[in-house]
């Protein structure tokens, strides 16, 4: 998925519910993507020490996914713990590019590349970060 190898920022772990699979026993696909938000949440909360509430209570700033591009290599199945390791690839001005790759046991599932952009709660424009959150952004970055 990607050419850029770097150490993954953050790492979380989901375990595979009985709701997230489909009838065939296998991660319904649709339900990555909330967990790909999850992950970012997440991140933002644990790594950047900016919660999205927060974000968007002090600074009015929003951060919706502008784009996504998601392989999905081998299934995933119920009772499963899903290792999703993010990696921060970019910090651009008013976006950030992040590399997520899931695994089970080390068993590759799904690499998934987003493009998050950070949007005035107000008027739906994009912004700059806010100060401390790009500051923290930028030094996760250069690890």
């Amino acid at each position: 998925m990607s050419n850029e190898k770097r150490l993954p920022t953050f790492t979380v772990s989901r375990k595979i519910r009985f709701g997230h699979v489909d009838p065939a026993g296998i991660v319904y696909y649709p339900h990555y993507f909330d967990m790909f938000n999850g992950a970012v949440e997440d991140f933002f909360d644990d790594c950047v020490g900016a919660s999205f509430q927060a974000m968007r209570a002090e600074f009015r700033v929003v951060t919706p996914l502008r784009n996504i591009e998601a392989d999905f290599i081998a299934p995933s199945r119920i009772g499963d713990k899903l290792d999703l390791a993010l990696t921060l690839l970019k910090v651009g001005r008013t976006s950030l590019r992040i590399l997520i790759d899931g695994s089970v046991n080390g068993s590759p599932r799904l690499a998934a590349k987003l493009a998050i952009v950070f949007v005035s709660a107000d008027d739906g424009r994009a912004v700059e970060p806010p100060p401390p959150v790009l500051t923290r952004l930028k030094e996760l970055a250069a690890n």
